[in-house]
């Protein structure tokens, strides 16, 4: 849901003075502690802790149900948190929300544009209820978009409504961009032309961008960080490169019945998935190591396998839903 209200410019008696820092003072633009958010008992982000740099582009990743939206909407004020804090460009959202969200632009995967108005007159809508707007910009992403001020809102399919959104989300040019599922109803060309184009010169501009996506190939071309959560409760966070160079999968083969136990007895073999005839163990550190572990189990072929995002998506989510030990957070603590 894209609402304008949210960003308008009357503040509530609480929100007096601006207490905005920028980089150089604190390198966060979004700070999250232990938060905690339910649905009466149903628990949805349990005790969540983040830290997302200034001028980073991070990738917010879960399964569905995991918790991404409402920790989106509880940092953008659309719902309110039961415990834990946050901070959004230096500002806590208990106290501070609208200067926060002032200078925040949010894009969701459902948009509810005024379908009566034209392209022209949400646009005129969106300036009038912004902190600030640069028409320039505006006119720049409408153009590649090829959207008409004319076009009637109603009459546009659900990939240009998207579009216009996230124009209208970068008049405001704000200092940090949070989209949940930003490309979703766009066809393969305005997505390429979404992440080359767009993504890459707002986070060039030394702007900040946080977004879900379910479209892993997509957040593994331009994000240099990522979280994955799962059931409320953070799985991992890092530098994409650094999971990479740590993370290692090795295929092995047997021509023998072999026991999983043993696989997974190998030091650094942190899961073990079986295909078919063949496993795929996931591995942490020495690759080379755990394969002279195999051979010498009598493994008559080992493989190993350069991780992409995909793969440590489901290693991370399988083998630490599966495991009974501490969450990485956990052993950040």
């Amino acid at each position: 849901m894209l609402d304008f209200k949210m960003f308008s410019g009357k503040k509530s008696a609480h929100e007096s003075q601006p207490v905005y820092t920028y980089a150089g003072e604190n390198p966060f633009a979004i700070e999250v502690d232990r938060l905690f958010c339910a649905y009466g008992p149903k628990i949805a982000v349990d005790h969540l802790t983040l830290r997302v740099p200034f001028g980073s582009v991070y990738g917010f990743l879960g399964p569905n149900g995991a918790g991404k939206t409402t920790t989106i909407k509880t940092l953008l004020g659309l719902r309110n948190m039961q415990g834990g804090s946050a901070r959004l460009l230096n500002y806590d959202i208990a106290t501070h929300g609208l200067e926060a969200r002032q200078r925040t632009g949010y894009l969701a995967e459902t948009n509810n544009l005024y379908g009566y108005m034209k392209v022209g007159e949400m646009v005129e809508t969106a300036r009038r209820l912004s902190a600030r707007w640069n028409p320039q910009t505006i006119n720049r992403y409408l153009d590649l978009f090829n959207r008409s001020p004319n076009q009637k809102i109603n009459k546009l399919s659900k990939g240009m409504k998207g579009q216009l959104a996230l124009a209208l989300a970068l008049g405001s040019e704000p200092d940090l961009l949070i989209l949940d599922e930003p490309t979703s109803g766009l066809d393969p060309l305005k997505r390429y032309e979404f992440l080359n184009q767009i993504v890459r010169e707002v986070s060039q501009a030394g702007r900040t961008i946080f977004f879900s996506s379910h479209n892993l190939n997509e957040v593994e071309q331009i994000a240099d960080r990522i979280a994955i959560i799962n059931e409320g409760r953070l799985v991992v966070e890092d530098e994409l490169d650094n999971l990479k160079l740590h993370e290692k999968a090795v295929k092995v083969a047997f021509d023998r019945p072999v026991w999983v136990h043993d696989l997974e007895n190998i030091p650094g073999v942190r899961h073990v998935m079986q295909e078919g005839r063949r496993f795929r163990l996931l591995v942490r550190g020495d690759a080379d190591m755990v394969a002279n572990e195999l051979e010498k189990l009598g493994a008559r072929a080992v493989e190993q396998v350069e991780m992409n995002l995909e793969m440590l998506f489901i290693a991370y989510l399988q083998g630490y839903r599966e495991s009974s030990g501490p969450t990485w957070q956990d052993e950040k603590r």
